[in-house]
């Protein structure tokens, strides 16, 4: 994991080698070949394994990413992106990072290169509000949330040419709130909101292909496939029966796609910039099952996409064995269907919207190669919040509302083509307070609702170079 791995740093000119709903009541995440460029081999028995071992992994998987992250974005990609905050734009460690915020990079890997990591999620969100002299507080009780990533390189026989595939956990979030007679949000119907329970699984496919044009600048895209799950319990993003709302639950997982483009340019051996463009992605509309207010069969439906994200990065070689590097982020939340579309009722009791701002997010990550074998890292990251204090109730079982996570980690070299990596983040704590609104009503007067979130990632990986 040393920047000083990569054989492309060995360029005299350049000092370069060569060689991701269940949404809530939501209402309710080179070094690059484009240096000399010798050739590394095809190691064409290898690539068919390589890739049907990433795909089966992929299907076991699939079912599990559930995340919290720059708003539903998840931050970071992988243990060793994780321990640098999530920045990566333009200082590729790993193929995981370099895929999932700047697939220009990947280029610039030494090796043929397979990661794996598994995230932990483990969340602790509370809901107070108050009505009149009448008060309480629920804690939600969501579990440890498995968060899969893999990530896959190839360069090609002609060394300008690198495949990558990256699938990953990008979005989602889950959380569970009991009914509370002593809570006003969350007493029985219909007087308030009862069980609060939400769930937003995003998994997403990124074969990418980058080219080095010459020693110094890469550039890099691909398509993006997206598979998505959603469940909220009460429904309200589509009209209420007479009783209440419904219960909704995605019928099957449900698609989208989009394109994400980079590239990378190495200004000196130690000053390098880089930049990436997601696209929207690009969901069907989604269904649910649920039920009208005599128990017969009701179809539900909701518009939800993900947003643009514009990623700009640049990375300092302060030392041989000190990296940093910074990454500004801008995600669009303001102009994604469902998430940016206002949070208002229309005349029947539907919720438009969550009304999401778009934001700006930074990353800073600093890695250390203490020894040859070890590497490490610290990271810091800061987001904007979409959801304003107005916007509290609308978010009662999707607060998104951490601002500032503090990270660290580090990669053991256990022989010369395997690494250990370990990472761990903290989301310190935050909250968003507002008053509860009501279909033809507005916001209640005399009414208070507070979301609070703090959570912990636990991250383990493997590096494995070919």
């Amino acid at each position: 994991m040393s920047w000083n791995s990569d054989p492309l740093q060995t360029c005299p000119k350049t000092g370069i080698r060569a060689s991701q709903t269940r949404i809530e009541f939501g209402i309710t995440g080179m070094q690059p070949s484009v240096a000399a460029l010798p050739s590394v081999g095809g190691r064409s028995g290898s690539l068919g394994r390589q890739v049907l071992f990433a795909f089966v992994l992929f299907s076991l998987c699939s079912n599990a990413t559930r995340v919290a992250g720059q708003g539903i974005i998840v931050s970071a990609g992988g243990a060793v992106n994780r321990s640098m905050g999530g920045a990566a734009t333009a200082a590729p460690l790993d193929a995981m990072g370099a895929i999932y915020w700047n697939p220009a990079t990947i280029s610039g890997l030494a090796d043929n290169q397979v990661d794996f990591s598994l995230d932990l999620l483990v969340a602790n969100h509370s809901v107070a509000s108050s009505a009149g002299p009448f008060g309480g507080s629920t804690d939600a009780e969501a579990g440890a949330v498995p968060i899969p990533n893999v990530a896959w390189t190839h360069r090609a026989k002609n060394p300008a040419i690198t495949f990558g595939l990256g699938v990953n956990g990008i979005a989602g979030f889950k959380t569970n709130l009991l009914s509370d007679p002593t809570n006003p949000v969350l007493t029985p119907p219909p007087t308030g909101l009862g069980r609060v329970s939400a769930e937003a699984t995003f998994l997403q496919l990124a074969p990418v292909l980058s080219i080095a044009l010459t020693d110094r600048l890469s550039v890099a895209g691909g398509p993006t496939v997206t598979t998505g799950q959603l469940g909220v319990e009460p429904f309200v993003f589509d009209a209420p029966n007479t009783n209440g709302y419904s219960a909704g639950r995605a019928t099957r997982y449900h698609w989208g796609g989009g394109f994400q483009v980079g590239g990378y340019y190495i200004y000196s051996p130690t000053l390098r910039f880089g930049a990436s463009l997601k696209s929207p992605t690009w969901m069907e509309r989604f269904e649910f099952y649920g039920q009208d207010a005599v128990g017969g069969p009701r179809i539900l439906t909701a518009d939800i996409d993900l947003p643009l994200i514009l990623s700009l990065g640049a990375s300092l070689k302060a030392s041989n064995r000190l990296l940093v590097a910074l990454d500004v982020r801008f995600v669009d939340f303001g102009n994604t269907a469902g998430l940016g579309d206002p949070a208002t009722f229309d005349a029947t009791g539907k919720l438009l919207g969550l009304d999401w701002s778009s934001v700006l997010a930074t990353a800073l990550g600093v890695q250390y190669s203490l020894a040859p074998s070890l590497d490490l890292r610290g990271g810091y990251t800061f987001n904007q919040n979409p959801v304003s204090d107005n916007e509290a109730f609308f978010n009662v079982a999707s607060p998104l509302i951490y601002q500032h996570m503090l990270s660290g980690g580090s990669s053991l070299r256990i022989s010369d083509s395997t690494s250990l990596n370990l990472a761990y983040s903290y989301m310190l704590d935050n909250s968003r307070t507002g008053p509860i609104f009501a279909p033809g009503v507005g916001a209640v007067p005399g009414t208070s609702i507070t979301n609070s979130l703090n959570a912990h990632f636990f991250s383990f990986g493997m590096s494995i170079r070919h």
